[in-house]
């Protein structure tokens, strides 16, 4: 199957009536295609020497569907600054506007500095024609829109000092030695240790890698004992201490799934859009923005050991952030694995969350967040431009720095099953029938043949028929009640010491 067949039509340009596909050099570009990224300078460059060719159209046709399939390499997080580069010189030499757009929009945002700055200069000096958002009420429809947000702004613009740490009810904290107090880091040595925010080195961190359910797979950076420990402490003396915004319902105290369909019970139409690279989209800068709103100081941006440096949101960020090099300033994103993480994302969220509150209300319906799920819901379609308000909410979330997924975009009738984080809304809340139907099937078994008949080396597997039992519970008491009473009576009759 030719990489032609894989991509989506509209990244092709048409092929103008005298085209030529040179059959050599389609051979020359499957084979350098095989070594991308590294070999991303190469195609251009056999392509430049083609660029006033009949031949040319072809080939850059081909090109960009090999370097599409594998734009995740060039996009992703853990991609460095010459491969965005030369994809960002790819892109606006050789791609048509629509798919150079979709990488400029991604690097506006990035978390590299360098990337950010070369992708606003792209945009402000008029290169890219694109309808976008505004970035103010009186600003124009253009690709300027883009840089709304944008991380040159003055993180040092936020009030700090300890007026705004007490009105928040948070610690107040003017020096790192007052920090490390707080957090019960012992010495300056053990901070730069927690500071180097890697697992290089030897670093508080460990990472690897697990499937996703979608396919592919996750890196988690994971902290090591000390490091997890002291962030809990950020977690309980400072991030908790700041509430969510309403709509968000993952990782907040009190809210859960149940919370999080409850609002679209009964609706007429549900819209579901999914975030791509939650975590790693908010980077360092982005969390030393979070710390500074919180009254905590920011001076150069650089975190500090010393006890008398006055760094307080940038150290605090770094204690928060991962990165693959402890050498490198001002890079960092958010762990997937980190206690602080959760609580960091709903933060940063907020402003997010009360533009698509804002969006959804005007037009008549309710709006969720678990994590990186948005879910809206409409009681009527009314009036309501589906089309209009999927591009608004793209807008919104690209301008608070984050990106939808139109892979996994869904729009859900009534005469479908509707489904929010796992929990069927229809008519009532309730776990789909096949996933209960599945439990009752296991506990049959365990009971005719012995839980290890189900469990089949399992160690955690009477951890999994109470974890289930009180999911159901807690979406159906009645049914979870039933469900719990089963439970306990078969690990009673064997023990869960038995079961595990």
């Amino acid at each position: 199957m030719s990489a032609l067949d894989q991509v989506p039509d509209w990244l092709l340009r048409p092929l103008p009536v005298n085209a030529i596909i040179d059959e050599a050099l389609h051979r020359q570009i499957d084979t350098l295609a095989e070594k991308l990224p590294k070999s991303l300078v190469q195609i251009a460059t056999a392509l430049g020497q083609r660029r006033s060719f009949a031949e040319y159209d072809a080939a850059v046709n081909l090109a960009c569907a090999h370097i599409w399939k594998k734009r995740d390499t060039f996009l992703g997080p853990n991609a460095n600054t010459e491969l965005k580069k030369s994809i960002m010189g790819f892109a606006t030499g050789h791609m048509i506007p629509k798919a150079a757009n979709r990488i400029l929009r991604r690097f506006c945002k990035d978390n590299d500095r360098q990337i950010r700055a070369h992708a606003r200069r792209t945009v402000e000096g008029g290169r890219i024609r694109e309808v976008a958002l505004p970035a103010k009420r009186d600003g124009t429809w253009d690709a300027t829109g883009w840089l709304h947000g944008s991380p040159t702004t003055d993180l040092s613009r936020h009030q700090s000092g300890r007026r705004v740490q007490e009105k928040l009810g948070l610690p107040v904290l003017t020096t790192i030695k007052q920090l490390r107090e707080l957090l019960g880091i012992t010495s300056e040595s053990q901070l730069g240790y927690f500071l180097l925010a890697s697992d290089a080195n030897n670093g508080p961190y460990t990472t690897f890698k697990i499937p996703k359910r979608s396919g592919g797979e996750r890196t988690i950076c994971a902290p090591k004992r000390q490091l997890r420990w002291m962030q809990r402490q950020i977690l309980d003396k400072i991030l908790g201490r700041v509430a969510a915004h309403d709509a968000a319902h993952g990782f907040v105290p009190g809210r859960s799934t149940v919370t999080n369909a409850q609002p679209h019970l009964g609706s007429e139409i549900i819209v579901k859009f999914d975030l791509v690279d939650f975590f790693p989209t908010i980077h360092f800068y982005r969390v030393i923005g979070l710390f500074a709103s919180l009254g905590y100081h920011v001076g150069d941006a650089r975190f500090q050991t010393e006890n008398n440096a006055r760094q307080i949101a940038p150290t605090l960020a770094r204690l928060c952030c991962y990165t693959t090099d402890p050498e490198a300033w001002g890079v960092g994103t958010m762990p997937q694995g980190a206690p602080t993480s959760p609580a960091i994302s709903n933060l940063v969220c907020r402003r997010l969350d009360a533009r698509l509150t804002g969006l959804v209300t005007r037009n008549g319906g309710k709006y969720t967040r678990y994590a990186d799920d948005l879910t809206f819901s409409f009681k009527s379609k009314g009036d309501l431009k589906l089309g209009r308000f999927r591009w608004w909410v793209d807008q919104i979330c690209h301008q608070e720095g984050f990106f939808v997924n139109h892979a996994k975009f869904r729009v859900i009738q009534q005469s479908q099953r509707q489904v929010v984080t796992g929990i069927v809304v229809n008519e009532s809340l309730h776990v789909p029938r096949e996933a209960r139907r599945r439990f009752r099937a296991v506990l049959h078994n365990c009971a005719k043949h012995g839980i290890e008949s189900q469990a089949r080396g399992n160690p955690r597997f009477a951890e999994y028929l109470r974890g289930f039992a009180s999911y159901v519970h807690m979406v159906q008491p009645e049914e979870g009640m039933q469900l719990l009473e089963q439970v306990t009576a078969l690990l009673g009759v064997e023990g869960p010491e038995d079961a595990e």
